[in-house]
């Protein structure tokens, strides 16, 4: 398809995404981006750059994101900074779990993922926001948010990623730091609940950890957050439960409740591990709002 002359791309690289393999794309996205009207491509160097950089684009009609969730995470929050969230997002799958490319559609083969950038057919989809900045996927609050603390560190030591990097992680929280988290929930600004909590995931997309359904049957189009909250577990049953959550088969579980909100307000007197789109973090409260129509995606169909 040829494009029209006017439109403007820009292009974001993360070399570093999936342990450093996005590096060896660089070749063929310089090439391209000569189908695009020779936009420019732009490699981070740096935590935060993809940032800086999407937030200093003016007259652009696109930004491309070739990485990971987490340079997803980067270039959509400078794009908001900015002002500039009706900028069509375009994604080259090249992390480890692209878990934002899956709730899109999108193949993680490098030739058919650019094939769908030629194409232009762009989805409004909804965002999240948390505490101030705005997230296309997930937040995880609790045991799992651990978990990808850990997965963050073995992943710099090692080539493992996706569901396999998770389970590392895991497997290695259960049996070392396992335990479960007090805090006070409310929902819609209802009434606050207390619970111990094994987890609570806050989601736009389907997937997070690379694969994990949580909440299988989101869709970050309909203007909803899907809540998955599963109260605390003693540490035998997390094992054999988990292979039905990973699935997306866990409805039956009556420690599993599920919600859709438009507004999640979360508080504990410890601070509380999260993970924002694959960012860690570490808040005793946390506003998880919805922002309908946010953002406009390159997809699939």
């Amino acid at each position: 398809m040829d494009w029209p002359d006017t439109r403007v791309v820009k292009v974001i690289v993360n070399p570093q995404a999936n342990h450093g393999q996005a590096a060896a794309l660089l070749p063929a996205v310089r090439q391209a981006a000569m189908r695009w009207n020779n936009a420019e491509v732009l490699v981070t160097t740096r935590y935060g750059q993809a940032t800086e950089m999407a937030a200093g684009f003016t007259g652009v009609d696109g930004v491309i994101v070739v990485g990971g969730d987490g340079s997803i995470f980067e270039a959509v929050n400078g794009l908001a900074d900015a002002g500039r969230l009706n900028t069509v997002l375009g994604v080259v799958p090249a992390g480890s779990g692209n878990d934002f490319a899956k709730a899109l559609g999108l193949p993680r083969d490098f030739k058919s993922a650019v094939s769908l950038i030629d194409q232009w057919r762009v989805r409004t989809i909804d965002l999240g926001t948390a505490d101030g900045r705005v997230f296309t996927n997930s937040l995880a609050v609790g045991f799992d948010a651990r978990v990808a603390h850990l997965a963050n560190e073995i992943k710099r030591d090692t080539k493992k990623s996706g569901l396999s990097l998770y389970l590392t992680a895991l497997w290695r929280i259960m049996f070392a730091d396992y335990y479960c988290h007090d805090v006070r929930l409310r929902l819609n600004g209802g009434e606050w609940i207390d619970k111990k909590i094994l987890l609570a995931a806050i989601n736009n997309g389907s997937t997070y950890g690379g694969g994990f359904k949580i909440t299988p049957d989101a869709d970050n189009t309909d203007g909803w957050l899907d809540v998955c909250v599963i109260d605390a577990l003693p540490r035998w049953q997390v094992f054999w439960r988990l292979p039905f959550a990973i699935a997306g088969r866990h409805k039956w579980m009556k420690q599993a409740s599920f919600y859709r909100v438009t507004r999640v307000d979360i508080e504990s007197d410890a601070p509380l591990p999260a993970a924002l789109d694959g960012e860690l973090i570490l808040n005793r409260t946390f506003r998880v709002e919805i922002k309908p129509g946010a953002l406009q995606a390159l997809v699939k169909d």
